[in-house]
């Protein structure tokens, strides 16, 4: 009987111990403390907060990106009204345009490619479009364009979607440099100005 007894009191005392919210051992209670309080050192994980890792690491990463402003190089979005053309480049020698010119869009990559036909790319805010392009010549100085000539429609419209965000865009056409447009509401223009 003694030893049942010792056994039940025995029993007893682990079940209290087990069931304290406080740990037993101070070094375990330092390591959960640790634990909880990220040290501000640390990159990635702890910098995204709400998060469950291991995504928090890329989120945080975006975030960090989204930050940085783009190196435009003398590029920029602009609007002419006269033409109902948004531009994006250097304003002498423009890369990318689109136009709005009898209720047919045309978006135009400005850029000597090796291709008769192509397809031209946008990706961007969470969302992606590509176009089928046809090269011509160029009266802009030697080499040629590539151009996609449509109507109002899916095609434009997912075209819209990419460039209404509020981050960058990458734009590519193979053979043709890529390039990154800042986010403007001024190809929005040519879009609207065709609906």
């Amino acid at each position: 009987m003694q030893k049942f007894l010792t056994l039940v009191s025995l029993g007893a005392a682990l079940l209290i111990v087990a069931c304290s919210p406080d740990p037993v051992d101070p070094a375990v209670a330092q390591e959960e403390n640790r634990a909880a309080t990220p040290d501000d050192s640390l990159a990635g994980d702890a910098s995204a907060d709400g998060l469950a890792a291991p995504a928090n690491a890329a989120a945080s990463e975006a975030v960090q990106r989204a930050a940085v402003p783009l190196a435009n190089n003398g590029m920029a979005w602009s609007w002419d009204a006269d033409t109902r053309r948004a531009r994006y480049g250097p304003a002498s020698a423009p890369q990318l345009a689109i136009e709005c010119s009898s209720g047919v869009l045309h978006i135009t990559r400005l850029a000597p490619i090796e291709n008769a036909e192509g397809t031209l790319s946008f990706t961007g805010n969470g969302h992606a479009a590509s176009l089928p392009v046809v090269a011509k010549r160029s009266q802009l100085g030697p080499g040629s364009l590539s151009t996609a000539a449509l109507r109002p429609g899916d095609m434009t419209n997912a075209v819209a979607r990419v460039l209404a965000g509020k981050g960058p865009v990458n734009i590519t056409l193979g053979g043709a440099p890529s390039l990154v447009t800042p986010p403007s509401d001024i190809p929005g223009r040519a879009f609207a100005a065709c609906r």
